[in-house]
């Protein structure tokens, strides 16, 4: 057997999952497959097997000359599990990559439950976790009528309130989840330390903090992550989609130790036929690599003083429309007196060359939350539609 293969699966049981390594070796099923040809596959001995599993039920995959998906250990994989354990903060060192940021989080509220034995969740006011129906349950209340009834034992505080969170925990509590920014609620920053707080109070409260870093992830806010502007460290962090560099839909979350024990221990926990594929993990780690190399985080944080400086001053120009600018980094949000300048706004900007779009869940609000590689004088130009746009609102 090849000599780095016992290499890749210890690294596949340290910061994965090591049942399932002890289930594929109890199975016969740890081979290292070299290559595919069909329903052919060919471990690194040389051996042939025919692929009756098929990564639990694909039709083909994209006719690649090796198979992408479990029961088999991709070697990227593990190292994309390596490279995060070393580029995300403090103790976080256990991975499990998915399809999404929306099934990420629904990973996370599993994980939290599973490793807690307590179903309820403190979430706030104004955030978005995504799209299916745990993640709804959590996400600002307003906007998720229409799917109700929900998960049970969700309580919602309002963000940036320490105490809040504090007098909601109680013994059915397991988590905590917030967002580091709150994106779609206008790019809204909380204070110095509130994420500090929460780490405090969940630690001597027996609670895990969850920390969803889906839009403020990967460089976008100037830090990697922009819980690291505070230094605060949560028990689990979600990400996703700038973790596929644009390219692989991808989520992922990273936890402490602590919290993995019973990680493999159950099949439903850390079963999902597309996760972690090849294609998905390769984009990461690429992604993750073109970050540190091309030093994206001092860029996003360079590029975002420079846009920030250009919007204060519109700011300071038409006072009575903008209302205020939020953000950090590349993430920044604009704040109207109503929904409809807002949009009016959104629909100027298009038309002249420049597409912004309204806060998911504050609709008076505008995400002006360009990619890193965008230029300096691009910025110039995003600054000066801008600035026509709103001037056409009539404020002077």
């Amino acid at each position: 057997m090849n000599s780095n293969y016992p290499s890749r699966i210890e690294l596949f049981g340290r910061h994965v999952s090591g049942p399932y390594v002890q289930f594929l070796r109890r199975m016969g099923l740890d081979i290292d497959v070299q290559s595919a040809q069909g329903a052919i596959v060919f471990d690194v001995r040389g051996c042939r097997y025919i692929d009756c599993i098929a990564g639990y039920g694909n039709c083909e995959e994209l006719r690649s000359s090796r198979p992408f998906n479990l029961p088999f250990i991709q070697e990227v994989q593990t190292r994309l599990s390596c490279t995060l354990a070393e580029m995300t903060p403090g103790d976080l060192e256990c991975c499990f990559f998915v399809n999404s940021g929306s099934e990420a989080v629904e990973t996370a509220l599993k994980l939290a439950r599973l490793s807690t034995g307590k179903p309820g969740v403190v979430s706030t006011y104004g955030a978005w976790h995504g799209f299916t129906t745990g993640c709804m349950s959590v996400s600002e209340p307003s906007m998720c009528k229409n799917f109700e009834p929900l998960l049970e034992h969700v309580k919602h505080v309002p963000y940036n309130d320490v105490a809040a969170v504090e007098g909601a925990i109680d013994d059915s509590v397991g988590c905590v989840i917030v967002e580091p920014i709150q994106a779609e609620n206008g790019a809204i920053v909380p204070s110095v330390g509130y994420l500090n707080a929460l780490e405090e109070i969940c630690r001597r409260r027996g609670v895990l903090l969850v920390f969803d870093e889906v839009k403020t992830g990967i460089a976008k806010t100037g830090r990697l992550f922009a819980c690291q502007h505070d230094g605060a460290v949560p028990d689990i962090l979600v990400c996703g989609k700038a973790l596929g560099g644009g390219v692989m839909p991808i989520g992922g979350i990273i936890a402490r130790r602590r919290v993995w024990s019973k990680f493999g221990l159950s099949f439903p926990m850390s079963s999902s036929s597309g996760a972690g594929n090849a294609p998905a993990c390769a984009a990461a780690l690429a992604t993750l690599r073109k970050v540190a190399d091309d030093r994206m985080c001092e860029e996003a944080a360079r590029k975002g003083s420079l846009l920030r400086a250009k919007l204060e001053k519109l700011g300071a120009d038409f006072p009575r429309t903008i209302v205020d600018i939020t953000g950090a980094g590349l993430l920044v949000g604009l704040h109207f007196p109503s929904a409809k300048t807002a949009s009016e706004i959104v629909a100027r900007c298009a038309r002249q060359g420049l597409l912004v779009m309204n806060a998911f869940c504050a609709r008076s609000k505008i995400l002006v939350e360009p990619p890193v590689v965008i230029s300096d004088e691009e910025i110039d130009e995003v600054a000066n539609i801008l600035a026509r746009a709103v001037a056409a609102s009539g404020d002077s």
